[in-house]
C-alpha cells in the first residue's frame, strides 16, 4: 500500500529571502525570482504529493494566499523565523490528519521537476526509514523524507545532511542518501545563479 507522503514546504516572504543574491539582483528581482520559484515548487507539490497533502509554512500573507489559492493547508508563522521550529509547525497537523512520512521540500531547487520528486517519493515508499538528497557541496540536505512520520529529526542548517544522517541512525532509521542532480542545485550565492542560468541556457 501506498504512503500517504505530506510534503512540507517552507516559504519565507518573497520580498526577504535570497539576500545573499543582494550582490548580483535588486530587491525587486529577488522578490519576483523568490516568487516565482515558490509558486513553481507549490505546483510540482500539488501535481506529485497532491493538494490535500501538501502542507505550506510561511510567514508571508502573499504566500499564504497563493496557497489557499491553491486549495493547500497553510501553517502560519507569527513571524519568519528557525527553520526547524517551521516544518514543525506544519507537519503537527500532517501527522494529526494521517500522514505515514513527511517530506521536506525547499523551494529554491531550481531545477525541480515532477519526475524528480516522484523519483525521491518512491524511494521512500520503497525503503522508508530516512531519505537524504545532498546539496551539490554535498553537506547540506535539499530533500528530507521521514517515514515513519516523526517531528524531532529536523536539523536543518551549516552540515545538516550529517547531522540528519547521524539523528536518523539515533533514532534506528536506515538511511539512504538519494544524489540527484536536479535536485543538487539550491539558490543560496552568486555562484548558484550562474550554474542555473548556464543550465537553461544548456
Amino acid at each position: 500500500m501506498s504512503l500517504r507522503i505530506a510534503a512540507l514546504v517552507p516559504v519565507k516572504d518573497p520580498g526577504h529571502g535570497k539576500s545573499r543574491l543582494n550582490s548580483v539582483l535588486g530587491a525587486a528581482e529577488r522578490a519576483a525570482l523568490n516568487a516565482a520559484l515558490a509558486a513553481r515548487t507549490l505546483q510540482v507539490c500539488a501535481e506529485v504529493i497532491g493538494e490535500v497533502w501538501t502542507y505550506v509554512v510561511t510567514a508571508s500573507d502573499e504566500i499564504a494566499a497563493e496557497a489557499l489559492a491553491r486549495r493547500l493547508n497553510v501553517a502560519r508563522e507569527a513571524e519568519a523565523g528557525d527553520l526547524n521550529a517551521a516544518l514543525t509547525l506544519a507537519g503537527k497537523p500532517a501527522v494529526a490528519a494521517g500522514a505515514d512520512a513527511l517530506l521536506v521540500v525547499p523551494t529554491d531547487l531550481v531545477l525541480i521537476t515532477g519526475a524528480s520528486l516522484r523519483s525521491v517519493v518512491a524511494a521512500l515508499e520503497r525503503s522508508r526509514g530516512c531519505i537524504l538528497v545532498p546539496d551539490r557541496r554535498g553537506t547540506g540536505t535539499n530533500m528530507m523524507g521521514i517515514a515513519p512520520a516523526r517531528l524531532d529529526l529536523f536539523r536543518f542548517g551549516e552540515q545538516s545532511l550529517r547531522k540528519h544522517e547521524q539523528a536518523a541512525r539515533d533514532a534506528g532509521l536506515a538511511v539512504n542518501v538519494l544524489a540527484d542532480p536536479l535536485l543538487a542545485l539550491d539558490l543560496d550565492l552568486p555562484e548558484d545563479l550562474e550554474l542555473w542560468r548556464s543550465a537553461c541556457a544548456s
